[in-house]
């Protein structure tokens, strides 16, 4: 399946149920891309289901728009409601520096799945709602993911850091979505400085063992 764009259920493994497609990602992508079929371009195309044929390494993304890095997929107009299986792979070395809230590499997710994903060597700073993996998750599932690196939450002002920032270190707002055998050990920080999976979450978290 690694040298195709489309993932037949027939080809794939068990964890596939559901449906019949994936479109497999292999590449970072240039930056304002919307191709739908590599990494940054998957905001041209925000419901489809995709998984990670490799690592995809991100680094070249703090030259990317301006020094502000990473487009985020999806955003709170616009949100990402697909699903994206890692297959165990990670993205590493993203880069993201803007004010914006809703920030990570999912920036805002809606009834989405994502699993078996890591996003390693993170450095992440940005306004409100930030994660590692994902800056606001809206009743959506997460399992099997981790991370590492720094993401850093500087508030709505981009100023004074402080009030609802919500910074995690994998996911920075957790809204009625579960998260499960996941981990990060990125330095999340805001309010003085704090490390952890979700800042803000409103249902039970599962850390893996």
């Amino acid at each position: 399946y690694t040298t195709t764009d489309t993932l037949s259920l027939h080809d794939a493994l068990p964890i596939f149920n559901g449906s019949p497609n994936y479109i497999v990602i292999q590449r970072l992508g240039a930056e304002g891309s919307n191709s739908g079929t590599d990494l940054q371009g998957i905001n041209g195309d925000l419901d489809n289901n995709y998984v990670l044929g490799l690592d995809i390494d991100a680094s070249s993304t703090v030259s990317w728009n301006g020094g502000t890095g990473f487009t985020p997929i999806g955003e709170s107009g616009t949100r990402f409601t697909g699903v994206m299986d890692g297959l165990g792979h990670s993205v590493n070395n993203l880069y993201i520096s803007r004010s914006n809230d809703y920030q990570g590499l999912f920036g805002y997710t809606y009834g989405t799945t994502l699993r078996n994903i890591g996003v390693l060597g993170a450095d992440i700073t940005a306004g409100r709602n930030v994660g590692a993996l994902v800056g606001y998750n809206a009743y959506g599932n997460i399992d099997n993911a981790w991370s590492t690196g720094r993401v850093t939450g500087i508030g709505a002002s981009g100023g004074k850091i402080g009030g609802n920032t919500y910074v995690g270190g994998l996911v920075g707002y957790n809204y009625q979505g579960s998260i499960s055998k996941s981990f990060s050990t990125a330095h999340a920080r805001h309010c003085g400085g704090r490390e952890g999976l979700a800042d803000r979450t409103l249902i039970i978290v599962t850390h893996q063992s």
